[in-house]
Order: structure tokens, then sequence, then C-alpha cells
């Protein structure tokens, strides 16, 4: 008996393994607009491709026409592709704005059940479009029924292909992001006078001696990284919002000290006040001296002026 139960638990585990990554939220990566828009092109160019190469199901004689060209067929098959992808690009949208709402998660079950209804309005607009035009096309059958069956065969065989490959490419373009953002945080480990700084998307962007950088600018969905470059006065433009490269910058003593400015406080020289402005002076030839808001006055006070 004690043996038999060891036996069983491993089959038992494994299913429940298989369960629950059903449950588990898809990669965000799949769910990107990019990755959307990078799908939907892909998947168009390679059924057209695959179709007029391969000639699949016969579909060189739907066609009732004798005479008919590579060239007719050519295009005949693009407007056939263009109209299924017009119903998976739509699907897409509404995917995407689906997935950018609070507290909405599309689960791994979730997506691949949301590709499976893809694939079922695609086979249906195809056999809607050949009972539209059936006059002209030579069908082994004229069953509306039998038509979108043989739809549903047909789309999935195209399109199995390419929606594997896009998944298992943005799976690679994902697992390279992680390994250059690991090397960047590896950087920052091997020298503790280093700050590295990486965008939105986690990519290392700038690493720079902590002295070197002097203040940060924002500049909507983006921000200005001001550093010096021995006599120079260099910038980096990155896309990131303050708000998370605030985070980034947490243990640093560079802080915010207004909506649009974070300021290394290691290079202040001068805090002086105009009326009821408060301003930072980093004491170097052509920077700008940096505002104090009334939000953050109070706590870069507390950073310069430590009250014991």
């Amino acid at each position: 008996m004690h043996s038999g139960r060891q036996l069983r638990l491993p089959t038992y585990f494994t299913i429940m393994d298989y369960t629950s990554a059903l449950f588990q939220k898809v990669p965000k990566y799949l769910l990107e607009k990019r990755s959307q828009i990078i799908m939907v092109l892909f998947v168009s160019i390679f059924a057209v491709a695959f179709i007029n190469i391969f000639q699949p199901f016969g579909s060189d004689t739907w066609i009732d026409n004798k005479n008919i060209t590579t060239t007719i067929y050519f295009l005949w098959s693009t407007v056939l592709v263009s109209i299924g992808m017009i119903v998976v690009a739509i699907s897409r949208v509404i995917m995407y704005r689906y997935s950018r709402k609070p507290n909405h998660s599309i689960t791994v079950l979730k997506y691949t059940g949301w590709v499976f209804v893809e694939l079922l309005l695609l086979s249906g607009a195809f056999t809607v479009l050949a009972l539209i035009v059936k006059g002209n096309l030579n069908l082994a059958t004229n069953d509306p029924m039998e038509i979108y069956i043989n739809a549903i065969k047909n789309t999935v065989c195209i399109l199995f292909i390419p929606y594997i490959i896009c998944i298992l490419y943005f799976s690679y373009q994902n697992n390279k992001l992680k390994l250059r953002e690991l090397m960047g945080e590896n950087i920052g480990f091997k020298s503790s006078s280093l700050i590295s700084i990486c965008d939105s998307r986690g990519v290392l962007q700038l690493s720079v001696a902590k002295e070197n950088l002097l203040y940060i600018e924002s500049a909507d969905n983006y921000i200005c990284i001001w550093y010096q470059k021995g006599e120079m006065l260099k910038k980096k433009l990155m896309r990131i919002t303050m708000k998370d490269i605030s985070e980034q910058l947490a243990d640093t003593n560079i802080v915010r000290c207004h909506r649009s400015y974070m300021v290394n406080l290691d290079l202040v020289k001068v805090m002086r006040r105009e009326k009821e402005n408060l301003f930072l002076e980093l004491g170097m030839p052509n920077v700008k001296e940096i505002p104090i808001s009334k939000t953050y006055g109070e706590a870069v006070l507390r950073r310069l002026v430590p009250i014991s």
C-alpha cells in the first residue's frame, strides 16, 4: 500500500501543477501593444506566403476559373487573409484594452480560450464570405455547416505555426531583456560608486559615478538625466516616469525636490530663498538652479539640514 501510494503521488502533483499553471497570469510581454501589432502583421505575412507557396487544401481549385493566374491567386489570397486579420486585429485591440483595466487579468486559460474564439470568428468570417460568393467558387459542398467545419480545420492548420513562432519569439526577447537587466545589476554591484539607471522596460541605459550625476528633469513620460563627463555637461534622455526613477534611486542621496526635478544632494553648494520660493545651486558652470516645491520642501530640508 505504501509503495503504491508513492507511485500515484507524482502523477497527482503533475496534474495539479498543470491545472494551477492554467490559472496563472499570462506573461505581460504577450499583451503589450507592440507584441499585438507584431503578431497581427507576422501572421498576415506568414498566411499569405504559406497559401501562395503550398496552395493547401486544394485552394487553387476553389475559384471556378480555369484561366486563373498566379497574380489573381495572390490577390485573392491576400484579400482573404486581410479580412481574417481585421477580425484578429479587432480582437487584439479588445484584449489589450481589457488587460489594461484595473483588476482585469488574463490567465493562461483565458488567453488560450481567447485565441480559440478568434479562430472560430475567423472561420465564421471565411464561411460568410464563401456563402456570399459561392457562385464563383468551386467548393466541395454548399452546406454552411460543412463549410464552417472545414474553415475551422484550415484556419487552425494555417495559423498554428505563426502563433507558436510569435509566442516563442516574444519569450526569447523577454528572456534576453531579463539577461541585459541582470547584467546591468551586476555592473552596479561591481562598483558601489556607480549608479545604474534602467528605463521603463528594465533595460540598463546609464551607469554613472554618484559624484557625476547632477540632477534629473522630467518631460512628460521622459526624463533627462544631466551628468558631468570630464569638463563637459552631458544629458541622457530616457523613457520612464519620475515616480519610477524615484523608486530606483530610493537608496541614494538623489531625491525628488520638485514635481519635475530630482537633485543630487551631495553636490548642493547653496540653498537660497527668494520670497516664498527655495532654490538649490550646484556651483557648477552652465548648470541651472533647481527649484524646491512645497510638496517636497520639508523632506529635502531634513536631508540638507539634519535636526539633532
